[in-house]
């Protein structure tokens, strides 16, 4: 993951996306909805699965599962993991279907074409989605403009008196153990929600603008749609998340790496959990 750079230039990887594009503008909206859609399906699937399971009552009904299992920890657990496998299978199958298809056209550029300088088709899942290395340098910079973001939402947060972490109360009191809903919140959910908007929704977007202008509609689309997903906050703590979310978005783009984003997501998750366990 460190200290050596993305084998392939991010610059040429932003051109054949552009050369190239996997989804088409209607298709990006239909995406968009599509992921959130399942995003949200899952987690009800989840629910809907180990509720029984966790207390131990196979009799419970559907709105028992639904009312008893959204306020439990263990419960929830289990359905973030479940929601984590099932959405990078699919994500990985949507992205390596539209490769497949768009290469298919690709392929059949003539001679011509290909003297003319036109380029082929030639990336692979892990190009879309940034699954690529990333400098420690570009790491330590990162956390540091993180801790500066820490630093003064900490303050401004003690200056309001708000308390964004009140809706864990009942999940981890609810949690057994204890320790499997901290995973789950610390690196099971920054894993899944990465990959699902700072992987192929900032793609599918920046892919459809040249220059900085798709690195710029991508972050504030993705972004604006993070913070919109996380209903259990307050207006003040959503646009906190906005902020959060287009730091990750310049990580993203800085890097050329998803797991920039990722290591980011996961420490900053860590010290929230960390900063609730202390106070708790």
């Amino acid at each position: 993951m460190f200290n050596k750079p993305a084998t392939k230039p991010t610059s040429e990887i932003k051109e054949a996306h552009t050369s190239a594009k996997l989804f088409s503008k209607p298709g990006v909206v239909a995406l968009y909805i599509g992921i959130v859609a399942l995003f949200l399906t899952l987690q009800l699937i989840g629910v809907y699965l180990f509720a029984p399971v966790v207390f131990n009552d196979f009799s419970l009904t559907t709105a028992q599962r639904f009312g008893m299992g959204s306020f439990d920890g263990t419960v929830t657990s289990f359905a973030m993991m479940f929601t984590l496998v099932a959405l990078l299978v699919i994500i990985y199958a949507i992205v390596k279907w539209r490769i497949q298809a768009v290469s298919s056209q690709s392929s059949a550029l003539t001679a011509t074409d290909n003297a003319a300088g036109k380029p082929n088709f030639s990336y692979g899942v892990g190009d879309y989605l940034a699954l690529k290395r990333f400098p420690m340098y570009m790491a330590v910079g990162f956390i540091g403009l993180w801790l500066l973001f820490v630093i003064a939402t900490e303050t401004l947060t003690y200056i309001l008196d708000k308390n964004p972490t009140a809706f864990v109360d009942d999940l981890y009191d609810s949690a057994n153990p204890k320790w499997l809903l901290i995973v789950t919140m610390v690196v099971i959910a920054p894993i899944y929600e990465e990959v699902m908007f700072r992987g192929i929704l900032w793609s599918a977007v920046r892919e459809q603008f040249a220059g900085a202008k798709g690195v710029w509609i991508a972050s504030i689309a993705t972004s604006v749609l993070f913070s919109l997903i996380h209903l259990q906050y307050a207006i003040y703590e959503m646009s906190m998340i906005f902020i959060l979310a287009l730091l990750l978005s310049y990580a993203r783009a800085k890097s050329g790496s998803l797991y920039l984003p990722i290591l980011l997501h996961i420490i900053n998750n860590g010290l929230a959990m960390w900063m609730y366990l202390i106070v708790s």
